[in-house]
């Protein structure tokens, strides 16, 4: 099946709608996030602190038949001095889950970091559980570098589980040290 067709755009604090806000209250959208249960002021205090500084940037993820926001994307926090920084994407709406739509927007973001921002390499670290973001990251170009075993744990009512922090990377192939380096 192909992709269900996206574009970014920059996230905006007329995006911190219910159902935005919703997202992250979805125990299955946030399993494998840090960030739950957030408010209005939480998000538009994480917008507004990226732009301070260009340590960020948060994209909109919207599918482009119907302009609707399903997902974000953040670019950041970009290490200037060396050149990288993190790619990370949720997509909240689970009615686009399976349909390609992580896999394009982190093409996207690749594009945008590579071309925009001057990013050498790009990294993301995934719970191991999350198979879906393993393969979306590495279908759109990234390449699994690292794992830490067993370094998250999940309490269920059948006890501890471990899993691991997979690390994947994603590299400019046009970048070129700057001149005298």
């Amino acid at each position: 099946m192909d992709a269900l067709p996206i574009r970014l755009r920059p996230l905006e604090e007329a995006d911190f709608t219910d159902a935005y806000l919703g997202w992250f209250r979805d125990a299955e959208v946030t399993r494998f996030l840090d960030a739950r249960n957030i408010t209005r002021a939480d998000a538009v205090q994480h917008l507004l602190g990226g732009r301070d500084g260009a340590r960020w940037h948060l994209f909109a993820v919207c599918r482009t038949d119907t302009g609707v926001h399903v997902g974000n994307l953040k670019i950041g926090p970009i290490h200037h001095r060396h050149g990288t920084s993190d790619l990370v994407t949720v997509i909240g709406d689970r009615t686009v889950w399976g349909r390609g739509v992580a896999r394009a927007a982190i093409r996207e973001g690749i594009a945008l970091a590579f071309g925009r921002f001057g990013i050498r390499k790009l990294s993301a670290s995934i719970d191991s559980r999350n198979t879906g973001s393993i393969k979306a990251y590495c279908a759109a170009g990234f390449t699994e570098e690292a794992r830490l075993k067993d370094q998250f744990l999940e309490l269920t009512d059948g006890g501890p589980v471990l899993s691991d922090k997979v690390f994947v990377g994603c590299w400019n192939p046009d970048w070129q040290p700057p001149a005298g380096y």
